[in-house]
């Protein structure tokens, strides 16, 4: 299904889609040249390869995660999810967006929170968590400017390759109050 469609300033076409399956081999190189970078995830490795990627999705999108694809000229450059949380926690959606390297500052990371604060909201959650680093400071902005509210810090709570460390930061979003 698709979510927006819209032109970026250089004319090229991006789309907002649900993730389907045919679509992970674009997502491995993707994700995978983010994960290359060292600086946004806690992990460390990709997806290996494409039986690893349809085992992820089958098991992550049979517990309730919701992919939002984000692709120009029908190519995959990032996405957003946002999963349940289980038991006490299934009013909770958890947060995740990337985008590769070439498509930031180019506003489809702001369209992209606008979009999944829209999916989380009307399929009924009523927070979303994330956690952020702080040397992320692009990613810090965008979330504060839709609202989202640091709740905790923990200092130290990343180290990167070359030894140095950033706070690893939780931000939450209540959408039961949420005015867009």
């Amino acid at each position: 299904m698709e979510y927006d469609r819209y032109q970026l300033a250089n004319g090229r076409t991006i789309v907002f889609e649900e993730l389907k399956e045919e679509d992970l081999p674009e997502l491995i190189k993707a994700y995978n040249s983010v994960i290359e970078e060292g600086q946004y995830f806690h992990r460390d490795q990709g997806l290996p390869d494409l039986e690893v990627a349809k085992e992820w999705y089958q098991r992550h999108i049979k517990a309730g995660l919701f992919y939002l694809a984000a692709k120009v000229d029908d190519e995959l450059i990032g996405g957003a999810t946002v999963e349940p949380g289980l038991g006490k926690a299934s009013h909770v959606a958890y947060f995740g967006i990337y985008l590769t390297r070439q498509f930031r500052k180019t506003g489809i990371g702001t369209r992209l929170v606008e979009k999944i604060i829209e999916i989380a909201t009307h399929k009924g959650f009523e927070m979303i968590k994330l956690t952020v680093f702080s040397s992320n400071s692009g990613a810090l902005r965008l979330y504060q400017k839709f609202g989202f509210q640091e709740i905790g810090r923990i200092k130290g709570g990343v180290k990167f390759s070359d030894g140095t460390y950033a706070d690893e930061i939780i931000m939450v979003l209540n959408l039961k109050n949420h005015q867009p």
